[in-house]
């Protein structure tokens, strides 16, 4: 359940902030971040998908994704996402970290399960690259 309500809770922060920030902000900055707020709009899910993998402050990006163009759907979908790999990632990383400080058996930071929870940390940071070659070959053959 922590999952959803994480979820919840962001979607709700995106909401609030782009109902009361969005023009505020567009109307202080006028044009001068308007081609990255459309980069963002076309990359949305692969851009809120790829900072919530690399554990960014949770709290200042639901704000911050609220004032640019992303779309909801792709900020909701990029967000779960996240969420759900990013937390198995680092619970498994750290639940073997622990295991080894606890049992004092330093010489298994060279196992074969440090290895694999170490190479799942690093494989996540290129699900977003993997996300947006899928998309591109679906488009292209469409």
């Amino acid at each position: 359940f922590g999952r959803i309500r994480a979820l919840a809770g962001a979607s709700g922060a995106f909401l609030i902030g782009r109902t009361l920030g969005r023009e505020l902000i567009v109307s202080l900055l006028g044009t001068r971040t308007r081609r990255y707020d459309d980069a963002v709009a076309r990359n949305g899910f692969t851009t809120v998908l790829y900072l919530r993998l690399l554990n960014s402050p949770f709290t200042p990006m639901n704000y911050g994704f609220s004032l640019t163009k992303v779309h909801f759907w792709d900020y909701f979908f990029g967000t779960g996402l996240g969420i759900v790999v990013s937390m198995f990632v680092i619970t498994f990383l750290s639940g073997t970290l622990k295991t080894i400080w606890k049992t004092g058996r330093w010489e298994a930071l060279f196992s074969l399960e440090v290895a694999l929870a170490m190479a799942l940390y690093l494989f996540s940071f290129f699900i977003p690259v993997i996300v947006r070659r899928i998309k591109t070959g679906i488009a292209e053959s469409s």
